[in-house]
């Protein structure tokens, strides 16, 4: 199932973030682990299963006033599909 302004996504069971000096934008995953490059660790704090994709994009336009809403979602929507299909988060 792809992802809509409904979904909920969320990290994966098994997936956390880095808690190690140094390591705050890296995503410990069962296979290994993902480095968080730009805006990724925000937005999958924002991830939490609770927040619709809808409301996560609302909360990132908040943070990020000066990009355009079509653009954060395209962006967004993209990089959850990736992280989706290296087993990291779910929809």
């Amino acid at each position: 199932m792809g992802l809509s302004p409904e979904s909920r996504p969320q990290l994966r069971a098994g997936c956390r973030f880095s808690e190690g000096p140094g390591q705050e934008h890296v995503l410990l995953i069962p296979e290994g682990l993902i480095n968080l490059a730009g805006p990724g660790r925000k937005i999958l704090e924002l991830c939490d299963g609770q927040r619709t994709f809808k409301q996560v994009l609302a909360a990132l336009q908040t943070v990020y006033p000066a990009a355009p809403l079509a653009q954060i979602e395209r962006d967004t929507a993209s990089y959850l599909e990736r992280l989706r299909d290296r087993g990291a988060v779910e929809f």
